[in-house]
């Protein structure tokens, strides 16, 4: 058995290589879902450049294999994606806060569906921000400016919810990611409440954990929450530019700021412009720098980790981090 003083996160490696426009690569990676075989898919935000909307489909071993969608609001387009997952038969389920729609998707990323309709009813989403499928084949669907969680059929029928705005206990302010464990129980990021709350399969509070603050514990806009098959727990603490772990009893365990390498494909752009290889070759991707703000940091040590937004477990057991500003994927193993 494993136990906390045992365990540490390794850093493996660098996923990814910027791409605003489309191709093989990433513009602001801000969800991930990986399928039953290991390939990831990551929905890319890319306000800037619209061009760049899309999911591409990777995996691990830095292999490419195609990508799917576009900005727009016909069948199969995005215009603000939040969150992917999978579902039954291996599909695609993609969430979009500005249409206030789910799309479906088949395991290639072939338009099968959409639904929702904007509204405060049962049934209405407001800006649905994480996707999560219970182990039942229900799809639980953040219902972020309507501080909820509502539970769905995969063709968007309701069942259920739980939550109301507020901080007490089972109340949210402007949630956004979650997770489910191997007991069936519900995480959930609440994002300006700066903790995690913990739910029965039921809805029903458990438990919650988090203050404000960049102490060891504390968060500041936490995104995202994974918990493996051992029961530890990782929270993507955006705000201070870390992902936090700790183990079934929030006993602190690890904390990752971010140990980036070039990834292949990377290499592959330095090896072919011999410039910017030679100006490589001077480069401290780790330099001391003059500020303490995580922001300020992480925007000028590459290396760091730049707006964690998500994290998935693959089927290794490996964490998969977005790197959001940085348009990569760092992957870690915990041992």
């Amino acid at each position: 058995m494993t136990t906390q003083s045992q365990t540490k996160v390794n850093y493996v490696e660098t996923v990814g290589f910027g791409a605003d426009v489309g191709g093989r690569g990433f513009h602001i990676p801000v969800d991930l879902s990986i399928r039953p075989d290991g390939r990831i898919f990551v929905v890319n935000r890319s306000p800037m450049h619209r061009r760049g909307i899309r999911v591409g489909i990777c995996d691990v071993n830095h292999g490419w294999y195609h990508e799917f969608g576009s900005d727009g609001s016909g069948d199969g387009q995005f215009t603000g994606p939040t969150a992917i997952t999978h579902g039954p038969d291996d599909r695609v389920y993609l969430a979009d806060e500005e249409l206030n729609r789910i799309t479906v998707y088949d395991p290639d990323g072939e338009f099968i569906s959409k639904w929702g309709e904007q509204g405060t009813a049962h049934g209405q989403i407001n800006g649905p921000a994480g996707l999560k499928f219970a182990s039942n084949g229900d799809l639980l669907v953040v219902d972020h400016l309507n501080n909820r969680v509502q539970r769905m059929t995969p063709d968007g029928r309701y069942i259920s919810h739980f939550g109301s705005e507020g901080s007490g206990e089972g109340q949210f302010n402007l949630p956004w990611g979650i997770d489910t464990d191997s007991d069936d129980n519900i995480y959930v990021a609440d994002w300006r409440n700066d903790r995690i709350q913990r739910f029965t399969d039921e809805g029903e509070f458990i438990d919650m954990y988090g203050s404000s603050g960049s102490d060891e514990g504390q968060f500041n806009r936490p995104s995202d929450v994974a918990v493996d098959q051992d029961g530890f727990i990782y929270v993507a603490d955006w705000g201070n530019q870390r992902v936090q772990v700790f183990d079934s009893n929030w006993s602190f365990v690890d904390s990752l700021r971010g140990a980036a390498t070039v990834s292949p494909w990377a290499q592959e752009y330095l090896n072919a412009n011999a410039d910017e290889l030679e100006a490589r070759s001077r480069f401290d991707p780790f330099v001391e720098v003059d500020t303490d703000d995580p922001h300020e940091v992480s925007s000028r040590v590459e290396g760091y980790l730049w707006d964690p937004t998500a994290i998935e477990i693959d089927p290794e057991g490996r964490l998969i981090i977005t790197d959001s500003l940085r348009h990569r994927l760092q992957v870690y193993q915990r041992t």
